[in-house]
């Protein structure tokens, strides 16, 4: 797997933004390593403080974990789609909808890492089966255009990155509040 080394030629904002987090960095290593490093974000939290919004219209943590998780749901099928039936649609999803939709407000936190770690397990194993040319293969992402497996995991690992700052950000917060 290549890594990122620049974002120039990269148009749409987001991708640009999510794969700027890689610079430097290997995605396969930052894929690999995301449960453990959530699972340490949130280790001694309390319920409350999973569970507070940081800001008004902001995503507590239980909200990131949840929709870490929902993602590397959508990531697997997309992966297998492009994998198995390459040049196929990708479809989009309204992750806002999704997580008003799907409760993340009343999440269970560890139920969920437990089920996007083992989500993420399947993902790397299925990954370290390719052969170079099959991380070639691609699908049509109905809004970012031709995707290929290497970038699905670019842009999961550099999804990953971004999360998990948003989480360390809430949660240096926390202990900053109780050390005053």
């Amino acid at each position: 797997m290549n890594k990122i080394t620049s974002v120039r030629k990269i148009k749409d904002p987001y991708s640009k933004r999510i794969l700027s987090y890689l610079i430097g960095r290997n995605p396969l290593s930052v894929f690999i390593e995301t449960p453990s490093e959530l699972r340490r974000l949130i280790h001694g939290l309390s319920e409350k403080q999973l569970r507070t919004r940081p800001a008004r219209g902001k995503w507590s943590i239980a909200h990131l974990v949840s929709h870490l998780c929902d993602a590397e749901w959508a990531m697997g099928f997309r992966l297998r789609m492009v994998i198995a039936q390459p040049g196929r649609p990708l479809q989009a999803y309204d992750q806002d909808k999704w997580a008003q939709s799907l409760f993340y407000d009343k999440t269970d936190c560890q139920e969920k890492l437990s089920l996007f770690t083992s989500l993420r397990r399947s993902h790397v194993s299925l990954l370290r089966n390719l052969r170079p040319r099959e991380w070639k293969r691609y699908g049509i992402h109905e809004e970012r255009g031709k995707e290929t497996v290497e970038r699905m995991i670019h842009m999961l690992a550099g999804h990953d990155i971004n999360h998990l700052r948003q989480i360390k950000t809430i949660r240096a917060s926390y202990l900053s509040k109780t050390r005053r």
